[in-house]
């Protein structure tokens, strides 16, 4: 199918625009309510960097037929997580071409979009609607994918788009695949995403003061630019981490930090000893739980995120003050915003180990 004849499916909403060899695949979807946030841009908003070079399997298979219901998903997701739904179109015609070979990989990854099981653990959402986050459910495959691209950065701009798929898996030539597939499904150009504004960088001023917490937020802010490394990160500093991320992304051949590896590292320096795990960090630590407000938090504080209040926290970050946090995601260690985008919508924990 062309590209133009996918946009106009979409926009119009037409069935009759459809093929007919699609309009069989179509089944009906419970679509997941989209969280209520004034500064969710449209899919069409978020703008896609054009691919460059290296490639690899995109350069002897060419992009295929959306299978309608998975096209539904796409969309779906799409709309929920702010993203243009051509880049989870990308994503999954490399990984198991729309779910036409989504057997088991080498690795172990599984489900469409192919998340190795100890990374769906953490990301992995409900995108039917059941209550359940199943691996092998192709509506919490494709939700599960939008929830960690997002996580990696994808709403922050066309470097963020970049930085998010290079998380899903460690390849230029993935990024880069991936990117001309979401190009041939839509003509994908390079825009700004005007919503989300982007408050990541990797460059920070240490704090001033004395005292435990203060020497635990510099402690992190001095590896600021460090790679991400799935289950990386030591008391003594950035390390090779373990197999693996989505996609059989191998931690253990990229040295740096995960999120729990970095706070687990910043607190040891002051002689706190913490889990390697967010969720245990966060609830079964010892921290003094402490409000989602501002005006109480401080820096040191260390914030887990879930998607639910009695959600597992799958990521966690150290609090700088002014709404900031420093933290290892998809795209390494950064200081991101707390005020707006992701975070901003995620249920927080809040805990403090040290005055």
């Amino acid at each position: 199918m062309k590209a133009i004849a996918w946009a106009l499916a979409l926009s119009l909403g037409a069935l009759l625009t459809v093929p007919l060899a699609l309009v069989l695949f179509v089944t009906t979807l419970a679509t997941p309510a989209v969280a209520a946030n004034s500064c969710t841009p449209p899919a069409s908003v978020v703008g896609l960097p054009q691919p460059g070079s290296p490639r690899q399997a995109s350069l002897h298979n060419p992009p295929t037929e959306i299978p309608a219901d998975v096209l539904a998903l796409y969309e779906a997701a799409a709309t929920q997580y702010g993203l243009p739904w051509t880049l989870l179109a990308g994503v999954g015609m490399e990984e198991t071409n729309h779910g036409r070979h989504n057997a088991t990989s080498s690795a172990g990854a599984r489900g469409l979009m192919q998340f190795m099981p100890a990374t769906f653990a953490f990301y992995g959402v409900d995108g039917n609607g059941d209550g359940r986050a199943v691996i092998t459910d192709d509506a919490d495959s494709v939700h599960s994918a939008a929830n960690y691209l997002v996580a990696s950065g994808a709403l922050l701009g066309p470097d963020g788009v970049r930085k998010a798929l290079f998380a899903y898996n460690h390849a230029l030539w993935y990024v880069n695949d991936v990117l001309y597939y979401a190009a041939a499904y839509s003509g994908g150009d390079v825009a700004e995403n005007p919503c989300v504004t982007d408050d990541s960088d990797t460059t920070g001023t240490p704090l001033t003061g004395t005292g435990p917490a203060t020497d635990a937020v510099n402690a992190a802010l001095r590896w600021l630019g460090t790679r991400y490394s799935w289950g990386g990160g030591t008391p003594s500093g950035p390390s090779t981490g373990i197999c693996c991320s989505p996609g059989g992304q191998d931690g253990r051949v990229v040295t740096g930090f995960d999120c729990s590896g970095l706070v687990l590292y910043a607190y040891a320096q002051i002689g706190v000893r913490l889990p390697h795990l967010a969720h245990d960090i966060t609830y079964n630590s010892g921290g003094q739980p402490i409000p989602r407000d501002f005006a109480q938090m401080r820096p040191g504080d260390v914030i887990g995120f879930s998607h639910s209040p009695r959600g597992r926290v799958f990521h966690a970050g150290i609090y700088l003050g002014d709404g900031r946090m420093v933290n290892s995601d998809g795209s390494g260690v950064s200081i991101d915003s707390l005020t707006t985008g992701y975070y901003s919508r995620l249920v927080w924990r809040v805990v403090r180990f040290v005055e």
